[in-house]
């Protein structure tokens, strides 16, 4: 199948400037970003309310629900930060 020419772009920047005129910009379909994610979020409602995706930074992300275990969420989390290391 394959992507159409110019999907996807790849734009480097700061937050602030970039991020900010990518999700304010009408032409812009959809922005994935891994920081200011409100502001990202305000930006792209009030321009075509466009679909954004938010990335949750570092090596290994885990996101904990409130009525988790505690304890085996850290077991998992070290065994799977740690599998299969030298």
């Amino acid at each position: 199948m394959g992507l159409r020419p110019g999907v996807p772009n790849v734009v480097s920047g700061y937050g602030p400037t970039a991020g900010a005129a990518l999700a304010s910009h009408m032409d812009v379909d959809k922005v994935v970003w891994h920081s200011l994610h409100q502001q990202i979020l305000e930006l792209a409602a009030r321009s075509n309310l466009k679909p954004v995706t938010l990335e949750l930074v570092g090596k290994s992300p885990f996101i904990v629900c409130e009525d988790a275990d505690v304890g085996r969420a850290v077991e998992v989390v070290h065994y799977v930060l740690f599998y299969n290391q030298v």
